[in-house]
């Protein structure tokens, strides 16, 4: 006979519980103590930190009705308890109401190609599929990109707009007590706050006192990018006193233009700050990098170069849960690099098991920044890179650029 499970150890039993969707984890606690225990912790793990998810129609001929039913399968695996959902979707992501495909009006069983269709009947979007399997009171931000970045099984998945069948790649941040998320939206008509000091940005964001920015993420909708510079320049006055004081303490701030921003609050948002807060205690650390290359033969220079320093900062750590958010170039895609997946592959493949997120956009916004965590020194690693040409020591609107931010959060 075998082992009965009762005997197993419990780190065997973590391990087997680590692989179970939450609605078994629960069926599991019913069993026995032991198992109650071990299912809780496993619980309390995942819903500590950030979960990510990438979705994409691979096959043109499936019906309408088994697309629907497969998001619904997929959300349906989101182990943590979300305080705000991020979904990134590619630009094509519109596709004739579910009650057409489903009769079968489409008699080739093929989605129509988006950006060329002129139909008198009312289009969906994927956003609005995606709101209908997800809690209405659920905070959800919808960002519409040239394409989308993402991860699955330490692999990169970059899909991009030429590709005609809808997708989309999702965060999903749960509630904790030593950080969290925070999103404020601007909207049309509504004048973007001046933000000139540390304490005006603070209060915008609502950082508390014994907290601090650890990451500003900005959203920017194509059409009110002429606002995005004063702002930029202010942030940079920003994070100069808070470099100079403690390199630590600062931020990194990474971003882009897209083609629409959608905060379910029916206005249309013109940008959105969406920031990580972090316990003053805590120990996240974050790092990030901007590559841009001067000729395409220049790439593996610089991407080393840039690399080793985020590896030096000592963010990575096997230990601990990472995340990390990719932000390019819509001309930076597989036409760049003649392969797909390319840069987000060559990402994960120096920091494996970190879940990877973000988008295509019309022009980027980064700098370059890397603390030296593995000291006490207050040091900021670019100082030793020679070639300064290829630094962003300010926050810019830049363009043909891929900016990697890395988060680590203690286990």
């Amino acid at each position: 006979m075998g082992t009965p499970f009762k005997n197993l150890d419990d780190l065997v039993l973590l391990r087997i519980f680590s692989f179970l969707p939450s609605k078994h984890l629960h069926r599991s606690m019913r069993v026995c103590k032991k198992w109650n225990h071990l299912a809780n912790e496993v619980m309390r793990n995942r819903q500590s930190y950030p979960q990510t998810f990438v979705y994409q129609l691979k096959d043109n001929r499936d019906k309408m009705k088994n697309f629907d039913e497969k998001i619904h399968s997929d959300l349906e695996k989101i182990w943590c308890k979300p305080a705000l959902s991020v979904f990134f979707l590619n630009s094509p992501a519109f596709f004739e109401s579910l009650s057409e495909s489903s009769n079968g009006n489409n008699q080739n069983g093929d989605y129509p190609k988006s950006k060329r269709l002129k139909t008198e009947h009312k289009k969906d979007t994927m956003s609005k599929l995606i709101k209908n399997k997800l809690a209405l009171n659920l905070p959800k931000l919808f960002i519409t990109g040239d394409g989308i970045v993402g991860s699955d099984k330490n692999i990169g998945i970059e899909i991009e707009s030429d590709c005609e069948q809808p997708a989309f790649s999702s965060l999903f941040i749960p509630h904790n007590g030593s950080y969290r998320f925070e999103y404020k939206p601007v909207y049309f008509k509504t004048k973007l706050p001046e933000l000139k000091t540390e304490q005006d940005l603070d209060k915008f964001l609502g950082v508390k006192q014994n907290e601090e920015i650890k990451f500003l993420l900005l959203l920017v909708d194509g059409y009110s990018d002429s606002k995005l510079i004063p702002l930029l320049n202010n942030l940079n006055r920003i994070r100069k006193i808070k470099i100079e004081r403690d390199v630590k303490k600062s931020f990194a701030c990474s971003g882009g233009i897209v083609k629409k921003l959608d905060d379910c609050s029916g206005k249309r948002t013109k940008l959105v700050f969406l920031c990580l807060i972090s316990k003053v205690e805590s120990k996240c650390k974050v790092s990030q990098i901007v590559i841009r290359e001067p000729t395409q033969q220049e790439f593996a220079t610089v991407w080393n170069e840039k690399i080793n320093l985020m590896k030096k900062s000592g963010v990575f750590s096997n230990k601990d849960k990472c995340l990390a958010f990719q932000v390019s170039c819509c001309g930076r895609g597989k036409d760049y690099h003649r392969q797909e997946n390319f840069e987000s592959n060559m990402f994960l493949k120096e920091f494996p098991n970190v879940s990877l997120v973000g988008f295509f956009g019309y022009g980027e916004v980064g700098v370059d920044y890397v603390p030296d965590y593995g000291s006490d020194a207050n040091k900021n690693l670019i100082d030793d890179v020679k070639n300064k040409e290829y630094l962003f020591e300010n926050i810019q609107a830049t363009g043909f650029t891929s900016i990697f931010t890395l988060i680590s959060f203690q286990n």
